[in-house]
């Protein structure tokens, strides 16, 4: 089953927002529905890395970038190419092998692909 990037809706004035909030930043409401956000995000901006962290060293270099949901929804991730890229592409976010880290463990995320 395909994994989903999850968001939560209030309960009482519907806005969107991630997760890691525990009150709606519209309007401090404690209650939400977890929703799932949709499969399209758009570039924002990028860049590659080329110092790479240290847990990325079989890389020598990759591309994250900002993305915009339909639900205005703005995520960071790792893109899955570094060339051709341009502010305003489609993406969608895939469940993939970020790295491993220092101890050998595999990181799990998400990666952005172009649609």
């Amino acid at each position: 089953m395909e994994e989903k990037i999850l968001c939560k809706k209030c309960k009482k004035c519907g806005k969107i927002q991630h997760t890691s909030h525990i009150r709606c930043i519209a309007c401090k409401h404690e209650k939400f529905d977890m929703i799932e956000n949709s499969d399209v995000a758009t570039l924002v901006t990028y860049t590659i890395l080329k110092a790479v962290p240290a847990e990325y060293q079989d890389q020598k270099a990759y591309a994250i970038g900002i993305f915009k949901f339909d639900n205005e929804i703005l995520a960071m991730g790792q893109i899955t190419v570094k060339e051709n890229l341009k502010t305003g592409m489609k993406f969608k976010p895939i469940k993939s092998l970020l790295t491993k880290n220092l101890d050998g463990k595999e990181v799990h995320g998400f990666k952005f692909e172009p649609i």
